[in-house]
């Protein structure tokens, strides 16, 4: 029932009236109520809210009026407190406090999708669940996938004891932790729902107590940082029925609407297997997940949709991913106290702990068979890469002040030839692919754990991802070492475990308070073997185990042939020098020398080449032994890559046998130019040998190169800053061999573009007489070099001969005089071409006399090579003058 509470302050000090809502439709009808429950018939009032609003009508009334508000009586809306009156208020949170914790605690997951850590809190939980079951402890989580991201949903089944509606209804309440949480039978006995003696924890290795479902927090977080909506399904065991709660912010938005009480709702009790009260088309999964409920002793299913589409998109694409992610977080419940050990042929070893098994399926719309990973077949976690690549271990525990307990192991991870062997860090943004030869940075590569700290660190047996302590006093790199080279204190990973006695936050993913009570100077530090405390100076421990590490498990590479000091200027100033200089090195039990043919790996492109020496940052003055080092190499064909390269020497590839190096550089040598291809696309073509008149056009030349291996190129092989001297030049010459020797009288060079071949115009000019030479010679670029190694770039030749054209024009030779009328006279004429070259007569055309006033006539006329001479030419007529006739 509806109840507002009013105060009459006109006056006095009188308690507040209780006055009942129900049936009050209307303002007149509410305050004749007000009138006869104060007696107040003929008196003036007004209705005022604590905020001054004065109820008038009908509106005022619907808009203020509500149950639990608080009324005044008052003379009018400005008059003041009699008394002191008080007001009824509720705390309860907004549903956001619940529906959007995950968000507030997930948004900041260090640059990672925080997925993963929300799962966990689903695993915890089912961990806790499962940990007093006498037979396998089966954790599943399934993701139903589907196109349309709202029909897509997920699934987390534990086989663990389950819960009671009562404990259900506990579960669902905000915060209530496992310390207030009070579990009940049917026979009404009650107990702690932890899940172990804590005073067991010492005996327990690792922590791995399953005692991680804690603060009645993570899983609600979990859930709603996923989804919009969770379905918990449970049947305890030894029960009938099987207890289904519905939590969504659908519901939470519905029951604020209708005004109803948010944090109230019901809890379905059913048989096994009935799916009666699920109505809609999509729900085809959870009908069949509540099928498979017959049969089943005691079980937990937590049912999530509403997943937003980012999440969908990640979980389905980032699979292997985020199922790496979990997998290094409870890697010490999946494989034991002693992690993911390498066992022959790479068989799953048996877990020491009730043989956990944590599953995953991802079923996708049209895909019959779904995607299965068990998180104990994933090899890819950083846990295993630590474990499986540590040469040697160094364990210790902890005494804190109070109960608290650490156990800490410190792994060896060594220099093995060419590189290190800490593992990259699967999330790490400094792992780089391929390098480009021209992205060199000219560092000792693999830096090992570089700016990690050394400890990563686990809560009763799980990752908490955040929190890493950087190192001990006792296992810090000192100023000052002879007898341990620094980099090995980057060759170091490390774990910590700790108890519950540790606080950590609620969604598990920082501790608050690990590594200041660890750095108190009351912390103990003793090193461990084979289980047992040796109680010894643990700095003095520790630097022993680290040299001993370092003497038997980095295997370096020893230089020798030293030939002095060089700086670079070229490098970084840092990396200028000194870098000794050294002509051979020993290697894993093989030597290479200057001038051996080697060729690199991890370069983009591959080199070929012959060493000409090798360098070593640093002041060495002789045979040593190190990591890192160059290549000074000299690659191969010299005459197509004419640059010295310097290579980090990890990046010779000692695995490649000397025939592959030398067919390698032979099909580069295949490259090399071998023939010229000459067309003639517009015709008048050139050929070798032939007699072309003079002024004759030679037509436009198209030339192509082409190598051994039938290719068409245009520039050499090869990279970098002398690519331009590569490019390949076509140089056209006509040379005329005279009398005086030769004269070159046409040259052209051609170049190849992107969008063009070699191209020479047509020619119309050759007219000088005798024998000629066209030549196309290949070169390199602008330097006009023809040859490479000793071997003639390609070229072609047509010798041909130029000849007198057609005559177009004859000369008078000498003639013999005085002429006189009626005696005969002879004639000779001298006939050229256009270009002044003698040239034959040409025998269609027939002398043609005329002389002005006279009659002229000849005999005969005789041809003489390039004269034609005109025999017994007589002239009749008068000639006035001794200065005679112009003859024609």
């Amino acid at each position: 029932m509806s109840i507002v509470f009013v105060f009459d302050r006109r006056s006095g000090n009188e308690p507040e009236h209780f006055i009942s809502l129900g049936g009050l439709f209307s303002f007149s009808e509410f305050r004749q109520t007000v009138t006869e429950d104060f007696g107040l018939s003929d008196q003036k009032f007004v209705i005022a809210t604590t905020g001054r609003v004065e109820i008038r009508d009908d509106d005022t009334y619907e808009r203020f009026v509500d149950d639990g508000t608080t009324l005044y009586l008052l003379h009018d809306i400005n008059q003041e407190l009699t008394a002191q009156a008080t007001e009824r208020v509720a705390f309860l949170p907004h549903y956001d406090t619940l529906v959007k914790s995950g968000i507030y605690e997930y948004y900041a997951s260090a640059g990672h999708n925080p997925l993963p850590y929300a799962f966990a809190e689903l695993i915890d939980n089912a961990l806790a669940a499962t940990a007093k079951n006498s037979g396998p402890r089966e954790i599943e989580l399934r993701l139903f996938m589907d196109n349309d991201p709202s029909k897509t949903v997920i699934c987390v089944i534990d086989n663990g004891k389950g819960m009671t509606s009562r404990e259900l209804n506990q579960w669902a309440i905000y915060r209530l932790s496992k310390f207030s949480r009070r579990s009940t039978d049917e026979l009404g006995n009650t107990s702690n729902e932890s899940t172990h003696d804590e005073t067991e924890d010492e005996h327990i290795p690792r922590s791995l107590n399953s005692d991680i479902s804690y603060f009645g927090v993570g899983g609600k977080q979990a859930v709603f940082f996923i989804g919009t909506s969770t379905r918990m399904i449970s049947k305890p065991k030894g029960s009938i029925d099987v207890h289904e709660l519905l939590v969504s912010k659908e519901d939470f938005e519905q029951k604020e609407r209708n005004k109803e009480a948010i944090y109230e709702g019901y809890i379905r009790n059913r048989k096994a297997g009935d799916a009666s009260h699920l109505c809609g088309n999509n729900l085809d999964c959870m009908r069949d997940l509540i099928s498979a409920e017959r049969g089943k002793d005691q079980f937990t299913a937590v049912v999530i949709t509403g997943i937003p589409t980012a999440h969908v998109h990640y979980l389905r694409y980032g699979f292997n991913i985020w199922c790496t992610q979990l997998a290094n977080i409870y890697h010490y419940y999946i494989h034991g106290q002693d992690g993911n050990v390498a066992t022959a042929a790479h068989s799953r070893a048996a877990n020491p702990l009730k043989n956990i098994n944590v599953e995953l399926k991802m079923y996708s719309r049209g895909q019959i068979q779904p995607k299965v990973l068990n998180l104990r077949d994933i090899e890819e976690d950083m846990q295993t890469l630590f474990i499986r690549s540590a040469a040697n271990t160094f364990e210790f525990r902890a005494k804190v002040e109070g109960t608290g307990i650490v156990e800490g192991i410190i792994r060896y991870h060594p220099f093995l030839f060419d590189r290190e062997t800490y593992p990259d860090d699967f999330f790490d943004p400094r792992e780089v692919e391929v390098e480009d030869e021209h992205d060199h940075d000219y560092t000792i590569p693999a830096s090992g754990r570089g700016h990690h700290a050394i400890f990563n660190c686990f809560w009763n047996g799980r990752l908490i991802p955040y929190t890493t302590v950087e190192e001990f006093s006792w296992c810090a790199q000192p100023k000052k070492t002879k007898l341990i080279p620094q980099e090995c204190w980057n060759r170091i990973s490390g774990v910590l475990w700790t108890n519950a006695k540790f606080q950590v936050s609620t969604n598990k993913l920082t501790f608050l308070d690990l590594e200041v009570r660890l750095k108190d100077k009351n912390t103990v530090f003793t090193r461990i073997i084979n289980g047992q405390e040796r109680r010894a100076n643990i700095d003095k421990q520790f630097l022993d185990w680290l040299k001993e590490c370092h003497e038997q498990s980095d295997k370096q590479v020893k230089f020798s042939e030293f030939k002095g000091q060089i700086t670079r200027p070229a490098l970084p100033k840092n990396k200028q020098g000194p870098w000794a200089v050294y002509e051979e090195i020993q290697w894993d039990g093989r030597t290479y020398q200057k001038g051996d043919m080697i060729k690199t790996c991890r370069t983009a492109p591959v080199l070929y080449g012959r060493v000409n020496r090798f360098l070593l940052f640093g002041d060495h003055d002789g045979e040593v032994f190190a990591t890192g080092g160059e290549i000074e190499l000299q690659q191969e064909p010299h005459y197509f890559y004419d640059e010295v390269k310097y290579v980090p020497l990890f990046k010779l590839d000692r695995s490649a046998p000397q025939d592959v190096i030398t067919r390698a550089i032979e099909e580069d040598k295949s490259k090399l130019p071998e023939k010229l291809i000459i067309s003639w696309p517009e015709g008048e073509e050139l050929k070798d040998g032939e007699k072309v008149p003079a002024g004759r056009t030679i037509g436009a030349i198209k030339a192509e190169i082409m190598n051994k291996k039938g290719e068409l190129i245009s520039k050499l092989p090869g990279s970098g800053s002398s690519q331009a001297k590569k490019r390949l030049l076509i140089e056209l010459t006509v040379i005329w061999h005279s009398r005086n020797g030769d004269e070159i009288i046409a040259s052209h060079i051609s170049s190849h573009g992107t969008n063009w071949p070699y191209w020479f115009k047509k020619m119309e000019n050759i007219r000088k007489m005798g024998p000629h030479t066209l030549n196309l010679q290949v070169c390199l670029s602008e330097s006009g070099v023809t040859s490479l190694a000793d071997t003639k770039l390609p070229s072609a030749k047509y010798r041909f001969t130029v000849t007198e054209a057609n005559a177009v024009r004859f000369i008078v030779g000498m003639l013999d005089g005085p002429f006189r009328i009626g005696s005969p006279f002879n004639v000779p004429l001298e006939f050229q071409d256009m270009f002044g070259n003698l040239t034959k007569y040409p025998a269609s055309v027939k002398p043609l006399l005329a002389a002005s006033g006279l009659e002229l006539s000849y005999g005969w006329s005789i041809s003489r090579g390039n004269t034609l001479l005109v025999n017994d030419i007589v002239a009749l007529g008068t000639v006035q003058t001794n200065a005679g006739k112009v003859l024609h």
